[in-house]
């Protein structure tokens, strides 16, 4: 008699909506318009709400996050500029593989800059990202976050252009409803 293939493991449902905190390394660089300055590798602190759909294993939705960050100074540029915060919306288009979300983001971001005592930017532009959220119980979920920004804008003393590249690498606990 010939053995009985194991049932496939049922994805799991991730439609609904979700809440969360996150925590990552920031990197990237500065670019005005003598020079190109690195980050210095700081801290994002944040948190994220959404919304998913899923269509059999298809797994469709949006996500608003906000970041604090900190130690994200340019690098010689003396210590008083330094990257602030970082606000993110995208939609998120992925796939249920058991208790496994792997999933695709492409959205609009928005940073905000301390050029030294006196002058500021804000920076808006692109974002695309890659990730992976496990269920570790029904509720709870914890991920792996990878995402790339393009932003460009003007000092607010207006002046000279910015163009800015922001890659942040980040771990997320959430809860879902």
């Amino acid at each position: 008699m010939p053995e009985a293939m194991p049932a496939p493991v049922a994805a799991h449902d991730w439609s609904g909506a979700y809440v969360g905190l996150g925590y990552g390394r920031v990197s990237g660089d500065v670019t005005d318009p003598l020079t190109t300055f690195d980050y210095e590798s700081g801290n994002a602190r944040g948190a994220f709400v959404g919304f998913n759909m899923q269509r059999g294993t298809f797994v469709y939705g949006g996500e608003l996050g906000y970041s604090s960050v900190s130690g994200a100074t340019i690098l010689l540029g003396g210590g008083d500029d330094a990257l602030d915060s970082l606000l993110d919306l995208r939609g998120r288009v992925g796939f249920a593989v058991g208790k496994a979300l792997i999933y695709g983001a492409l959205g609009y971001s928005r940073a905000d800059l301390t050029i030294n005592a006196t002058d500021g930017a804000t920076l808006s532009g692109t974002s695309a990202g890659l990730g992976a959220d496990f269920m570790v119980t029904q509720r709870i979920l914890v991920g792996v976050d990878y995402t790339s920004r393009k932003l460009d804008g003007r000092n607010e003393l207006n002046t000279f252009d910015i163009e800015s590249t922001v890659n942040t690498v980040g771990l997320r606990v959430g809860l879902s409803f």
